[in-house]
């Protein structure tokens, strides 16, 4: 029996020792996604996005459109890909991961990242979480983009990062700054520990809000040596940068 029927075997047998509930309905679930057909396919996936940043554009946008801001500026990374937009539903699974402590939505939340993936090709060489300040870590107890980092380096066998790079700034959220004051928010937020020279990172988080983050971490991590950087998260909000 080959490896992928093994595989389909053990998921049968699962499903029926442990049958899964929709994370959304509550309805019977496929034993991977852990969501039922109708709850997944009304997902609001961001199939239409920014090649460079994975804003959400209208439906009607041709292939491979950039936002304005694309057009206008570049980035410090390569490319963005996100499973999700940031509403609901997206928006109510990572808050509850995030604030209500439900753990148990890393896994299939982490799913949708591999999925929007796919098969990589020609994987980066580390994945680095986006760190938390010490302060947030010791109020939440855990990092979420840590949590969902170690699913997906598993599945894709990449090294896993976590202590390469600090928050040494405890920021205010960007959401709530405008365009001048979320740039003096994260200045000089990260601090690397290690050697990047020539590296080829992915940084994995679980929501890209205003893009702000991911940048200031992208242009730290090109000071040190960084070759090459790309940006995988769940979901992508509408707000432009």
């Amino acid at each position: 029996m080959d490896g992928a029927m093994k595989s389909d075997w053990l998921e049968l047998l699962l499903k029926h020792i442990y049958p899964q509930n929709c994370l959304l309905c509550g309805a019977e679930a496929d034993h991977r996604t852990r969501f039922c057909d109708p709850c997944y396919q009304s997902l609001p996936f961001n199939r239409h996005a920014c090649p460079r940043c994975a804003l959400p554009l209208p439906p009607d946008a041709p292939a491979e459109t950039r936002c304005g801001a694309c057009l206008k500026s570049e980035l410090p990374y390569v490319s963005c890909h996100t499973a999700l937009r940031y509403e609901a539903p997206s928006n109510h699974l990572i808050a509850q991961l995030k604030f209500r402590h439900q753990l148990h939505l890393t896994i299939p939340l982490a799913r949708l990242i591999i999925d929007r993936l796919g098969e990589v090709q020609d994987p980066p060489d580390l994945l680095l979480p986006v760190p938390l300040h010490r302060q947030r870590m010791r109020e939440r107890g855990f990092n979420q983009a840590q949590e969902l980092a170690r699913v997906v380096a598993k599945h894709y066998r990449i090294p896993l990062e976590d202590r390469l790079v600090k928050r040494s700034r405890n920021t205010n959220a960007q959401s709530d700054l405008n365009e001048r004051l979320r740039r003096n928010n994260l200045r000089h937020a990260f601090r690397v520990y290690g050697r990047l020279q020539g590296s080829r990172v992915a940084i994995l988080d679980d929501v890209i809000t205003t893009g702000s983050t991911i940048n200031e971490m992208s242009k730290t991590l090109k000071r040190h040596g960084a070759a090459e950087i790309t940006v995988w998260a769940v979901a992508r909000s509408t707000i432009e940068r």
